[in-house]
């Protein structure tokens, strides 16, 4: 019998220890936080899932570790596990390292169970993340299909490059004071803070956690007057009452989505009869440009005017029409640098659907 397990992994990163730590940390909390479970950080704090205590933090040390008393098994409270994250100086960085102390004792009766859960629940996820399309999922998601992490809040809280097609949507919406707009996919609020200089109201909706958290913070005064509203949700259903807008607007978010149609039901049934849709998307023109480089040109969905149209028609959706716009016009009120004007000169590159609901 094997007395003591201890499961163990580390890598090592080109950064101070105390950013490496706040950015393993930040990052397992929202990973539990995916998996229905919260991480409260510090001294005394506990990670709880499906309203139990699951781990409860022993030791806090930023920048250099820290270590929970672990409770793997609600039936057999007595079983417990010592779980740590150590950061560690090294030449040019760091070394993160993460130890599980004690593991195996609800399988300690079957030895081939133990080697079947390292091989099928440690093991086959590890290999899973370093294959090509792990690596290419999780820096999708991690980039723009579900932004998360520093260099998500440094560009979606000002996303220079993506201004053009705000400006190209806010001229053809015509927002005014009377309007009510809902964006899906509303990222760091940055469209939502340029559509709130109309007067109009506004409510935001994005599925990624951090994106609400940003969205929320760079909108915070219009939040406050009761202008704006930001709610955490996929792109359907929607977290919103039938027949309560007059305009919806989705720029860049249309190609990432399994069932676009399904969203545009979604936004249809939550606009006011004579409610304006406009959608912004993306040709295979884009494909492999700086709009569109790899791996997330494979994990998005690029459309042809008459496919963009049939969108609209299939929703429901009436005086459908699609423009393959240029947006160098706009590329230049936005200020974007002269020596980056010819990716908005590319014709049809871009589509812009235009629609309202019957």
């Amino acid at each position: 019998m094997v007395a003591s397990r201890v499961l163990s992994a580390s890598t090592e990163v080109a950064l101070p220890c105390v950013r490496a730590f706040e950015v393993v940390i930040a990052d397992v909390g929202d990973a539990l936080a995916r998996q229905g479970a919260t991480l409260i950080p510090g001294h005394g704090g506990r990670v709880v899932q499906d309203g139990q205590v699951v781990g409860t933090v022993t030791a806090w040390e930023p920048g250099t570790r820290v270590t929970f008393e672990w409770r793997p098994a609600p039936w057999k409270a007595d079983e417990t596990v010592a779980l740590e994250i150590r950061v560690e100086a090294i030449p040019d960085g760091c070394r993160v390292a993460f130890e599980v102390r004690g593991w195996g004792g609800l399988l300690a009766d079957d030895p081939s169970e133990l080697a079947a859960w390292f091989g099928s629940a440690v093991l086959a996820p590890i290999v899973q993340a370093v294959s090509p399309r792990g690596v290419g999922d999780w820096l999708t998601d991690r980039r723009v299909r579900r932004p998360t992490g520093p260099w998500a809040r440094e560009v979606y809280g000002n996303p220079t490059y993506h201004i053009p097609n705000f400006l190209l949507i806010l001229d053809r919406i015509r927002l005014g004071p009377d309007d009510q707009l809902l964006e899906v996919g509303c990222g760091g609020g940055a469209f939502l803070r340029r559509a709130l200089e109309s007067g109009c109201r506004a409510t935001g909706v994005d599925h990624s956690p951090e994106m609400v958290r940003l969205a929320s913070a760079q909108n915070r005064e219009a939040i406050d007057q009761g202008r704006l509203t930001i709610l955490e949700s996929e792109a359907y259903p929607l977290p919103v009452a039938d027949n309560s807008f007059t305009c919806s607007v989705m720029t860049g978010v249309i190609g990432f989505l399994p069932d676009p149609v399904a969203a545009l039901r979604e936004v249809r049934r939550a606009l006011r009869p004579g409610g304006r849709v406009a959608v912004f998307g993306a040709t295979a023109v884009m494909r492999g440009t700086p709009a569109a480089p790899e791996p997330f040109a494979s994990r998005i969905r690029f459309f042809d005017p008459g496919e963009f149209a049939e969108l609209g028609h299939a929703a429901g959706l009436v005086d459908v029409r699609v423009e393959e716009p240029d947006l160098e016009e706009y590329a230049r009120a936005a200020q974007i640098p002269e020596e980056a004007l010819p990716m908005f000169r590319k014709k049809g590159g871009s589509l812009l659907l235009l629609a309202r609901k019957g």
